[in-house]
């Protein structure tokens, strides 16, 4: 009997309770062509958007969860019962390796949460760690990595709920894009009004 049954139906009902307009309104592209990951500071904020919109997704089909504060080490949205979903975004527009536990410090993690991998070219696709072969788990440095090999082979019905999701822009593209540090100060200053900063910035 699997333990992440819970997790299972979630995904399940939101699969068979979607509405078009929430499917619809799940539009990453602007947050993906409008903060290009390719910039490595924007990774972290895309990330969390990410989050942000999937909780409001599972929150559009009436399912219950709240959103994990920073400080959780593990699963970005919390269910009932303190079960867990984590939320890992991959948007090269091809299934490829995805870090699952960011670490800092020694020790070794481990990915013990069901997860929803928001894919470019694929749409959302649950996964657990029982859905998959150990060797393809792997322990790197700086976290944990689950290879790209066995994400793609998860990545089929009835693992795949079907939300059209862009990849994002080329590296030769991201002079167009925003870098969140400057989205964020340019806002934050224009808020404040404040003038002599602004003078001495080129943020037309």
């Amino acid at each position: 009997m699997s333990k992440f049954n819970q997790e299972k139906r979630v995904f399940d009902r939101l699969k068979s309770d979607c509405s078009e307009d929430a499917r619809y309104e799940y539009v990453l592209s602007i947050l993906i062509e409008r903060y290009n990951t390719t910039i490595y500071e924007n990774r972290f904020i895309v990330g969390g958007a990410v989050e942000v919109f999937t909780y409001a997704l599972l929150k559009s089909v009436g399912i219950e969860c709240s959103l994990y504060d920073s400080q959780a080490k593990s699963g970005d949205i919390i269910l009932p019962n303190d079960k867990k979903l984590s939320v890992k975004g991959t948007f090269a527009g091809k299934i490829s390796d995805v870090k699952l536990v960011n670490q800092l410090g020694g020790g070794k993690r481990y990915w013990d949460t069901a997860t929803l991998f928001i894919i470019s070219g694929t749409g959302i696709v649950y996964g657990t760690p029982e859905m998959v072969e150990e060797e393809y788990i792997k322990q790197v440095s700086d976290g944990v990595v689950l290879k790209g090999k066995a994400l793609r082979e998860i990545s089929q019905n009835p693992n795949v709920f079907e939300v059209d999701i862009v990849p994002k822009p080329p590296t030769e593209m991201t002079g167009f894009s925003h870098k969140a540090s400057v989205a964020v100060a340019k806002q934050i200053m224009f808020e404040n009004k404040a003038t002599t900063l602004i003078k001495s910035m080129d943020l037309d």
